[in-house]
């Protein structure tokens, strides 16, 4: 077992357009300089970040899209456990020993997920329990809760799904699409009830009825039940119904957004093939 104390941890950013590494003093505990980061910048050409510091580093981008910034830090991260972080969130005291001591006492594990709240300690959702993630729970998974075994994820050549996450076609979903991959290929993924970050609030569930959230729901929907989407489309817009997330006299049109947006989904697959 590799001591907590030899484990390096680093942790990669994804942000845009700064211009100095002052966004990076709320976000920690301690000062930034004490901890390893990889900072992926997605920005405009002659407007690039730069570091004086060896042990944060640097990619300018200039491409968009959340899971292209994700994938351009998998590609580039040294660390040997490395955790996923946005510019808008804050670690708690101590955070990455605890990510460490998971890691130490859980070595089976090759990703972990842990738990976020907000900044009055409430919880980020309402978390299963059960140490050993399946297809389900992953679903309850912040991409900002989860460090990997850097070693183990490039084994696996995964990549995040472009099609989808902020700045993409389909702008929710990402994370889970990566952890599923993840898991297919027969990764093992824990999950540690320990708080290690905190974010503002904001209840997924307000916005499940909104047009961006059914289109993306849409696609992952014929991305893993195929022909089946359809009718997952119309179950999970009534359960929108019931929940007052949508409108009675919202329903054909949302159902229009989720049906565009699966048969938008079918012809970017289509093309890839050909």
């Amino acid at each position: 077992m590799i001591s907590q104390d030899t484990l390096s941890l680093e942790i990669l950013i994804s942000t845009m357009k700064r211009s100095n590494l002052d966004f990076l003093k709320p976000m920690f505990p301690k000062d930034f300089t004490n901890y390893n980061i990889l900072i992926i910048n997605q920005t405009e050409k002659g407007q690039e970040l730069t570091s004086k510091y060896d042990n944060i580093r640097v990619l300018n981008s200039y491409e968009k899209g959340l899971s292209k910034s994700r994938n351009l830090a998998l590609k580039n991260a040294k660390g040997d456990i490395c955790l996923l972080a946005d510019d808008d969130i804050k670690y708690v005291e101590n955070f990455d020993n605890i990510i460490k001591n998971a890691f130490n006492t859980n070595k089976n594990f090759d990703v972990l997920t842990f738990m976020m709240s907000d900044f009055e300690g409430k919880l980020a959702k309402k978390y299963n329990l059960q140490k050993q993630h399946n297809y389900k729970s992953l679903v309850k998974a912040n991409s900002v809760t989860i460090a990997f075994k850097n070693h183990k994820v490039i084994e696996t050549k995964i990549k995040f799904d472009t099609n989808f996450g902020l700045g993409s076609i389909f702008e929710i979903a990402e994370e889970f699409i990566w952890l599923r991959s993840l898991y297919k290929a027969n990764l093992k993924i824990g999950f540690i009830p320990k708080v290690i970050v905190q974010h503002p609030y904001e209840s997924s569930g307000r916005f499940g009825g909104s047009d961006r959230v059914i289109a993306a729901r849409a696609a992952l929907f014929y991305k893993y039940s195929k022909r089946f989407a359809y009718l997952k489309l119309i179950r999970y817009l009534i359960l929108m119904l019931k929940k007052q997330q949508i409108k009675p006299n919202e329903f054909v049109k949302k159902h229009r957004i989720g049906y565009n947006a699966i048969n938008y989904y079918k012809i970017i697959l289509q093309s890839k093939k050909e």
